[in-house]
């Protein structure tokens, strides 16, 4: 569309329309005769910048004597700038938004809800070149200077007739300033401006920013007016910006979404590796128990043997000890029935016991496992 609007003769600007012509009111109340001369560097109008040649100066009028007040300056300024309007704002969605956004989505932007649609907006940059001798005082300076710095401000139409319009720009600029000058005094007898070693100053940069310029300037336009000029807006270009900004926010958030996965299985890496060793934990402690319960188990097994044993000699013991003393009485009561009485008196007599190896009775006797 840009390339059909540029090939389209309709969409070219006129070589005169790109010229302007402008003049500041401020500077002529300081005694400073100024003149500017602007022109746009594209011929599309969909491309807004400018760049701009300026000079003002007052220097060395004639006088017959030297004055006590010196006032001279000539300066030199050229200035790139880009114009562009405000935009309609239809919603608004910052109310939980932080400072930083808030500026750049309220302050730092062309969308407004009330847009002045016959203004037009610029920001630039500039430098400039400068020579001057000021003395107001009982001390005088003259010297260079350079600045650099930036500009803002805007032009609305104030007049128009036929094929001609003066619009009114109101600004202003701001930069740093490096300078040197000598000082010098004046000397009234001799009608002369004696050097002041001690008060001169060699090539410095002004500590602070320097206002260099306040605009109230009345600018000339062929053609066509600030109020319809400006206005085409390059869409493609647009979309083009909104397209490069959309895949970068992509690429961040991809990269941001990578750093969150990676980020989650170094978590899960370390949470694995806790659980494993919680479950290797686990299982010592596990086969600790098992051991010490086998232990225990082996312990008592070995207590109830030993004590199975201890009853199993005991009862053994008992075992023997029973028939031996049955088979003893019963042998000796037949021995006893056997026995002829020598005499019939009713007392009865002593009967000597016999050992049981004279029975032939032998005892039992038990292993070690308890068997008898």
């Amino acid at each position: 569309m840009r390339k059909k609007a540029v090939e389209n003769k309709d969409s070219i600007m006129p070589f005169k329309s790109r010229w302007a012509f402008k003049t500041n009111a401020v500077e002529w109340l300081v005694l400073l005769p100024n003149v500017t001369a602007e022109f746009d560097l594209f011929g599309s109008p969909y491309k807004h910048y400018t760049l701009s040649l300026g000079i003002k100066g007052n220097w060395n009028t004639s006088q017959n004597y030297k004055p006590s007040i010196v006032y001279n300056l000539v300066d030199a300024r050229m200035e790139f700038r880009k114009y562009f309007r405000t935009t309609q704002r239809n919603f608004h969605h910052l109310d939980s938004a932080s400072f930083f956004q808030r500026m750049k989505e309220e302050v730092f932007t062309i969308k407004r809800f009330h847009p002045r649609y016959w203004r037009a907006y610029y920001w630039g940059v500039y430098a400039d070149v400068a020579n001057y001798n000021f003395k107001f005082g009982s001390t005088g300076m003259q010297g260079s200077a350079y600045g650099l710095g930036v500009s803002g401000g805007f032009s609305i139409p104030l007049y128009g007739y036929r094929q001609n319009f003066i619009d009114l720009e109101l600004g202003a600029s701001v930069g740093f300033v490096y300078t040197k000058y000598d000082a010098y005094k004046h000397d009234a007898e001799s009608n002369c401006y004696p050097r002041l070693p001690e008060k001169s100053k060699g090539g410095h940069l002004v500590p602070f920013p320097v206002v260099s310029d306040l605009r109230v300037a009345f600018v000339y336009r062929f053609s066509t007016s600030v109020k319809n000029k400006y206005k085409l807006i390059d869409y493609d270009k647009i979309n083009a910006r909104a397209e490069a900004k959309r895949q970068k926010q992509l690429r961040r958030d991809s990269i941001s979404e990578a750093r969150d996965k990676a980020k989650h299985l170094k978590e899960l890496q370390k949470d694995s590796i806790r659980l494993a060793k919680e479950a290797l934990d686990q299982i010592k402690d596990s086969l600790k128990r098992q051991d010490k319960l086998m232990k225990d188990s082996l312990e008592q097994v070995k207590k109830l043997e030993k004590k199975n044993s201890k009853e199993e000699k005991k009862q053994a013991g008992k075992v023997v000890e029973t028939p031996e003393i049955q088979q003893s009485t019963e042998e000796q009561q037949p021995a006893q029935e056997k026995q002829p009485a020598k005499s019939d008196s009713p007392e009865p007599q002593a009967v000597e016991p016999q050992s049981l190896k004279d029975q032939g009775i032998v005892p039992l006797t038990t292993n070690e496992g308890g068997e008898v």
